[in-house]
């Protein structure tokens, strides 16, 4: 574990780890106001079977990203707010993003389903206005593991076919090889682990092919 990662992207990876404890795809974003202060959490539900009042889960848009946007009010100009995540957020939650209006984003590891997506900034005046400064990935063992355990989840469950994770091979080599190896030879961290514990034991995996 590395001391690099300031305190909004630090809690975002821990929910990233809470969803995977509790059987959600693992994300997790927290949104800071123009002072650094954090005005809202949230994580993946896909995977939950219950959520806080007002929340999606169990369902195909119970993404990270989805979960945090959704808790800020309407009427605020939120372009000097900051969306921190976990993993870059795919298209729904860019486009949620520029929909509410949150100014920056700043995601700890790449994902491969976002290849091409900065091209939504120039579909149109209003896209050009509303998309979000981007920043990203941050390098080391916290974006390793973010991004080999969101694949090996991908891996694990063929979400898009056998022809996106040949694109995904293709955009992502190394994060795609550690991640096979993971479900290949079973080695899911615990979900009694605490995140630390987690990273610790993925290290040697993470370090030789997630890098």
């Amino acid at each position: 574990m590395s001391d690099e990662l300031d305190a909004p992207m630090r809690r975002a990876l821990e929910l990233a780890w809470d969803a995977y404890v509790a059987g959600s795809f693992p994300v997790g974003a927290v949104i800071t106001d123009p002072l650094g202060r954090t005005v809202a959490e949230g994580r993946n539900r896909i995977g939950d079977k219950e959520a806080p009042a007002g929340r999606l889960h169990g369902v195909a848009m119970a993404h990270a990203e989805m979960d945090v946007l959704a808790q800020l009010p309407w009427g605020t100009d939120y372009r000097a707010y900051t969306l921190h995540t976990s993993l870059d957020p795919c298209l729904l939650c860019r486009s949620a993003t520029m929909l509410i209006g949150v100014g920056r984003i700043r995601y700890l590891a790449p994902d491969p389903f976002c290849e091409g997506l900065g091209a939504l900034r120039d579909l149109n005046l209003h896209t050009r206005d509303r998309h979000p400064e981007l920043a990203g990935p941050v390098p080391g063992l916290e974006a390793s593991f973010s991004a080999v355990l969101a694949m090996a989840t991908v891996v694990a469950i063929n979400a898009e076919g056998a022809a996106h994770l040949a694109d995904h091979d293709r955009l992502q080599p190394g994060v795609m090889a550690a991640a096979r190896r993971l479900v290949a030879e079973n080695r899911w961290p615990s979900r009694r682990l605490t995140l630390d514990a987690a990273m610790a034991k993925l290290r040697p995996l993470l370090e030789t092919g997630g890098g």
